[in-house]
């Protein structure tokens, strides 16, 4: 590895003798490293830029509101934290426990339309997402009710909450004339690709071996792609998202939920889905993922409908190609991103992209 991102690698394992994983790293609007670690059962955030290493603490971030509260009480805990973006903590207070969910400055107004979009896919039948209770305006912060819930693990036996976030999703993508949404197309899609590109290059000075020619192929696709069928997209999901809470599929994290193809969530999930075995987290093995997969597409029940699995098989591509950009960022992975090209060359080989 070379540039910027190993020298910040490099000087945060010689700063932090307990550091145990760096699981996060982001390049900011300025071209600068933003680390997230883990040590000794705690988590701490770095930048790195010119000025070299220098650690974050949410309580004094100046970009956002929620912290000027939070640096005058002890009842918190982060969650997750972008410095000079955003914080999720966990406050427990005279019995109580909520998520206050803090943005930098004019950006909260547009999670609270998201938000109550949500919420009202949620009256209609989709899947349950913790109620917000509060927008308190000033402080850029929403608060949310806290459901005591666990994460989905992937060994055998899944299927069934699969099967069921597949269903719940169907509902939820019906609402796709919902106020105030943008529209996520193709052309976005090869934006973000387009960041996430210029992210990585200026970290590290390399893109992964083979990642530009699947590119290409990818921007060929496009333009023979037949046109989608919108619904709404939660536009984040993967299985970290989903939980349980008293029997019932629950998702997190709407903070970039649009209108756009209904094939591109059911892409980003199958994706990630497979990249958990490759890692061999939470509980992942190939035939516990093939059975949550099927169970999740059939309880989607789109698989039968036109175009519907070329437009799979495109935004799977997509996703994957994104995914190895994200993943080349994190030590961990770094090296380990064949398996996700792998995945966008059998996605880009279906007949409907490859004439």
């Amino acid at each position: 590895m070379s540039g910027a991102w190993r020298v910040a690698v490099d000087e945060l394992v010689g700063a932090w003798p307990g550091l145990e994983e760096i699981v996060r790293v982001d390049v900011d609007d300025e071209g600068g490293l933003v680390l997230t670690a883990n040590g000794g059962g705690t988590t701490r955030w770095f930048t790195h830029d010119d000025r070299g290493l220098i650690e974050q603490f949410p309580q004094q971030d100046r970009k956002v509101i929620l912290a000027g509260r939070l640096a005058h009480t002890s009842d918190w805990r982060v969650l997750s934290y972008r410095p000079a973006r955003r914080m999720v903590v966990r406050v427990e207070r005279e019995g109580e426990t909520f998520v206050i969910k803090g943005h930098k400055k004019g950006r909260s107004a547009r999670a609270v339309a998201r938000q109550r979009i949500a919420e009202a896919a949620m009256a209609r039948g989709s899947f349950r997402v913790p109620r917000m209770t509060l927008h308190e305006a000033e402080r850029e912060a929403l608060v949310f009710e806290f459901l005591p819930g666990r994460e989905v693990e992937l060994g055998p036996g899944c299927e069934n909450a699969y099967r069921q976030l597949g269903q719940e999703l169907r509902v939820f993508q019906g609402d796709a004339a919902a106020d105030g949404l943008e529209t996520h197309l193709v052309e976005a899609e090869l934006d973000v690709l387009a960041k996430w590109r210029a992210k990585v290059r200026t970290a590290t000075g390399t893109l992964p071996e083979g990642w530009e020619d699947l590119h290409a192929r990818l921007v060929e696709a496009a333009r023979i792609l037949p046109g989608p069928v919108l619904g709404l997209a939660h536009r984040d999901l993967h299985d970290r998202q989903v939980h349980l809470v008293d029997g019932r599929v629950t998702l997190l994290d709407f903070d970039l939920m649009c209108r756009a193809d209904v094939a591109l969530d059911p892409a980003n999930l199958l994706v990630h889905l497979a990249w958990r075995v490759a890692q061999e987290l939470h509980g992942a093995t190939a035939a516990s993922v093939t059975a949550a997969s099927q169970a999740f597409l059939a309880g989607l029940g789109r698989r039968d409908e036109r175009d519907f699995s070329a437009r799979l098989a495109f935004w799977s591509a997509a996703t994957a190609l994104r995914i190895a950009l994200v993943y080349r960022l994190r030590p961990r992975w770094a090296g380990r991103l064949q398996p996700l090209l792998e995945l966008a060359e059998a996605s880009l080989e279906h007949p409907a992209l490859a004439r």
